[in-house]
């Protein structure tokens, strides 16, 4: 049981002020990876921590801050691009690659998918735009407005940790 969220649950200022003050840096960090917006993060952010105050008494204290805060998290980023319509990146759930030649194919493309969903929301769609809708890391870069050279390094990173994450 954490104690940090059972004195949440109680209504415990204090405790919500130390959970506030030990994770407010993780969350926003959370945010900007999503975002690349610093005040985008921090509304979030305080979004995250409103919600964990106005709904306290729904808190599983058998739970820790941080898998808490996140699953809050989570919720808070799908509601922000909800509401945020020029939002242009495709959710990688929705996305299928081209007919695959067998049933391993898709199986590895499956995988490629479920793995590419951890990477930060920049990487998944240089990753898509190269390797599912055939763009040109030229092509990549001024879309994004990017140098070329930055393509190609998300691009090598990406594919690095996925190949790590496959093995």
């Amino acid at each position: 049981m954490d104690n940090l969220l059972l004195g949440i649950k109680n209504s415990e200022e204090p405790a919500f002020e130390q959970v506030y003050k030990l994770k407010k840096e993780k969350v926003l960090a959370f945010f900007y990876k999503k975002t690349r917006s610093v005040d985008d993060a921090a509304d979030l952010m305080q979004s995250v921590f409103f919600r964990l105050w106005k709904y306290r008494y729904t808190i599983d204290v058998y739970a820790n801050v941080d898998q808490h805060l996140f699953q809050l998290a989570k919720h808070v980023y799908i509601d922000f691009l909800r509401t945020n319509k020029h939002r242009v990146n495709e959710p990688i759930d929705s996305l299928e690659f081209p007919n695959p030649a067998n049933d391993y194919d898709t199986l590895e493309r499956e995988s490629v998918l479920y793995h590419l969903k951890s990477e930060s929301d920049l990487n998944q769609r240089i990753f898509l735009l190269n390797k599912l809708h055939g763009y040109s890391y030229q092509q990549i870069a001024h879309l994004l407005s990017m140098p070329v050279k930055s393509i190609d390094n998300y691009i090598n990173k990406t594919l690095k940790r996925l190949r790590k994450k496959l093995k």
